[in-house]
């Protein structure tokens, strides 16, 4: 079946590179596995109604990305396997958000100009602001790969108390370990939404692709915003996996008789759209 070329011209970008994010998420869903032959040039004309100089620039785009290999005469390979590459599940409750970056490296990024950047509003979370916060920005990878940015702003005081530990380390692990602190309230928005030039640049994608961009707030026993974070992923690394019965199997711990129908799975994909979850420490 050939795809309506209308389509394409729905958005801004390139037609190329619409079909290469396609080609890509036949290889990701493994329909075409690594090593295999993928389709004719021919055939993908046919079957996305494009010019072939189209196809071979998607072509050279996939290339270009290691995820394909041309060969004259024999034909286009899969080099790349793209099915474990969403490894990030976004942490929807605390314990899985504190595990989820327990063994990443930090590297600290300037922010000079910056030092006295205000706590900006914050309207997900019942909380006052601390009278001064700690600005740091970072990016976050795991083994060499680049995989959020995030700018953060820690109450001062708390700080204060272990400012290296909260330089080298990811903050929320030391967080959640340091003593008399006491967190009541956990609350993050995500929001799919696309890459700006900085972003782009840090996290090694392109201007425009789609990320998960979220936000997280956390308040200590005195109603204080103790921390907040603003964290953008490239959506192609994450998944989101949320219980929707988790509520009913909690309540029902007292109640032996009752069945408790299996957790539900909700699996995101590239971000093209905008769509907006609210998760928090339950």
């Amino acid at each position: 079946m050939t795809l309506d070329p209308a389509l394409f011209r729905r958005s801004r970008t390139p037609i190329y590179l619409q079909i290469a994010s396609l080609l890509r998420q036949k290889i990701e869903h493994g329909e075409w596995q690594v090593g295999q032959c993928i389709p004719t040039l021919e055939q993908l004309m046919a079957t996305y109604g494009a010019a072939r100089s189209t196809l071979r620039e998607a072509l050279a785009q996939l290339e270009n990305e290691g995820v394909i290999r041309r060969s004259r005469g024999a034909g286009t390979f899969v080099t790349k396997d793209l099915s474990t590459e969403r490894w990030f599940k976004l942490p929807t409750d605390w314990d899985d958000m504190v595990a989820s970056v327990a063994d990443l490296r930090v590297k600290l990024l300037p922010i000079s100009g910056a030092v006295g950047l205000a706590l900006p509003d914050v309207d997900f979370i019942d909380g006052e602001r601390a009278d001064s916060y700690r600005y740091l920005r970072r990016v976050h990878y795991r083994q060499d790969l680049a995989y959020c940015l995030i700018d953060i702003w820690l109450e001062r005081s708390i700080f204060a108390r272990d400012p290296k530990a909260f330089i080298k380390a990811p903050v929320l692990t030391r967080l959640a370990s340091l003593p008399g602190l006491a967190i009541t309230r956990a609350k993050q928005v995500v929001r799919i939404a696309v890459s700006d030039a900085d972003t782009a640049a840090l996290l090694d994608i392109g201007v425009g692709d789609p990320i998960a961009d979220v936000c997280r707030a956390l308040t200590d026993s005195l109603g204080r915003i103790v921390y907040y974070a603003h964290i953008r992923y490239p959506a192609r690394l994450i998944e989101i996996e949320i219980d929707l019965m988790r509520r009913y199997s909690r309540a029902a711990k007292n109640d032996k008789t009752k069945i408790i129908p299996a957790p539900g799975r909700v699996r995101e994909g590239n971000g093209h759209g905008r769509r907006k979850a609210h998760a928090s420490d339950r």
